[in-house]
């Protein structure tokens, strides 16, 4: 029976892929996002500057240059990967015509989430979990907005899918080389996000802080800062930088950073500092406090101010949260049961970037994707939250759904249009942190060993009090 399920699950997964692929090229799914039915010439915006990038580096300019030179492809979007990226990755695709360029990177784009999905499949037997993982990983709204926008975002998925498998893997592994696997796999995945987006940037300190990807997480540090700092200093390959001295005058001015290299504050204008290697990083500062209000915008701090405006700083706490929970974690004694926590706690900091950073865009819930693949396979395993899974998962099967625009078709939407429009977004993923957070806070009460405080002199009720009252 399993089989005959397993191998339905595999046809109706390979048939939704199809769809998808056709759509790009019919517009059968277009009535779902704005963008595509309002304007479908946007097809590729986000694609075309990442083979421009390199294309830009032969001629001398600026990778982040996307709108200099001759052009190519129809329009883009700003540039703004890592400059490696651009050279170890958008070569592979600069030489084709921007047509045929992007629809080569929408299908190694479905060949990075079949391969997500088959990493997945590998951590269990089960012929139905083994199906489900390809389907959770390809069979989303999502994905398809990933794919006709031709966003570069599905390295980040494997990097995400490869971190999880990761941490995973050492919960249960006792055998050396399965220990070495995992960390070399854990290893690729930090730096694939490191070199495309930095999400992982929040999961630093419990993998540093976390004994078994200790040494992995300092070996990576270290190659992502030697390639990075070759990319600030060698002409070559920062051909249009403003020069150490200008750019160290800069780097902690952050009221510079965001007045003056925010890309919407200044109408998609570069300015000399926007063209230098270092807009990689400084963006980050740039965009901190800078909401984008935009119908294609599903983020926590845009769903809740259209509504009611509330002060920046609520939107921080679940960054809050996941680092003070970070330190709790490591404090339980049990391997496998401190690992589980590591685990869902870098499901939980993966999931705070919505809730807290400004500009969301709905292609980025494909980051989720992973993590619901994961759910069956680690209710399989009888985590600590194992009762709790199957509400997680109900909650994920949201995303996987178009989002309510198409109720509200149009060009013109007041706030209430708006909040629903984003509901099924934003919700699911609140109450995914919520629960995998109430879950965390439980387990570091009942199970961390804050006793190892007393040779401090610090009473471990008092640092009960300081993290959870």
């Amino acid at each position: 029976m399993k089989q005959n399920q397993s191998s339905y699950l595999a046809i109706i997964t390979i048939s939704i892929v199809a769809i998808m692929l056709l759509s790009l090229k019919l517009g059968w799914l277009n009535i779902f996002f704005y963008g595509a039915e309002i304007n479908p010439s946007v097809q590729g915006i986000d694609y075309f500057a990442v083979p421009k990038s390199f294309l830009n580096l032969l001629e001398g300019r600026s990778i982040f240059d996307t709108w200099g030179g001759a052009s190519y492809g129809p329009h883009s979007t700003w540039y703004l990967a890592h400059p490696a990226f651009s050279l170890f990755i958008a070569s592979w695709f600069s030489f084709f015509s921007p047509w045929l360029s992007y629809w080569l990177f929408v299908l190694f784009s479905v060949g990075i989430l079949t391969y997500c999905g088959y990493l997945i499949s590998k951590t269990t037997t089960n012929k139905l979990k083994k199906s489900s993982s390809y389907f959770f990983l390809l069979c989303a709204f999502p994905v398809y907005w990933m794919l006709f926008v031709g966003n570069m975002h599905a390295p980040l998925v494997l990097a995400l899918t490869l971190i999880l498998i990761s941490v995973f893997e050492l919960s249960y592994s006792e055998d050396a080389k399965d220990i070495k696997i995992a960390n070399n796999k854990l290893f690729a995945g930090i730096l694939i996000s490191l070199f495309t987006k930095p999400i992982v940037l929040l999961m630093l300190p419990l993998l540093l802080l976390t004994k078994e990807t200790r040494k992995t997480i300092i070996k990576s540090l270290i190659v992502y800062a030697i390639v990075s700092l070759l990319f600030i200093l060698l002409p070559i390959l920062n051909p249009q930088g403003v020069g150490l001295d200008k750019l160290m005058n800069v780097v902690f001015d952050f009221d510079f950073i965001k007045d003056k290299m925010n890309i919407y504050k200044n109408q998609f204008v570069l300015n000399e500092y926007m063209k230098d290697n270092s807009i990689h990083w400084l963006n980050i500062i740039a965009q901190s406090e800078y909401k984008f209000m935009h119908i294609d915008v599903f983020s926590l701090p845009v769903f809740i101010d259209t509504i009611k405006v509330l002060s920046p700083g609520v939107y921080k706490i679940p960054i809050y949260i996941c680092l003070l929970l970070s330190i709790g974690v490591i404090f339980i004694e049990d391997k496998i049961l401190r690992l589980e926590s590591t685990l869902l706690l870098i499901m939980a900091i993966s999931l705070s970037f919505f809730l807290s950073y400004n500009t969301v865009w709905e292609y980025q819930f494909t980051s989720v994707l992973p993590i619901i693949a994961l759910l069956p396979i680690l209710k399989e395993k009888g985590v600590f939250y194992k009762k709790y899974i199957s509400l997680l998962i109900a909650a994920g099967v949201f995303l996987y759904l178009p989002s309510l625009y198409f109720l509200f078709r149009g060009e013109n939407f007041d706030n209430t249009a708006l909040t629903f429009i984003r509901l099924d977004r934003i919700i699911p993923v609140l109450i995914l942190f919520l629960i995998m957070i109430f879950q965390l806070i439980r387990v570091v009460i009942k199970h961390a060993q804050f006793k190892y405080f007393n040779k401090a002199g610090i009473s471990e009720k008092s640092v009960e009090n300081f993290f959870f009252k």
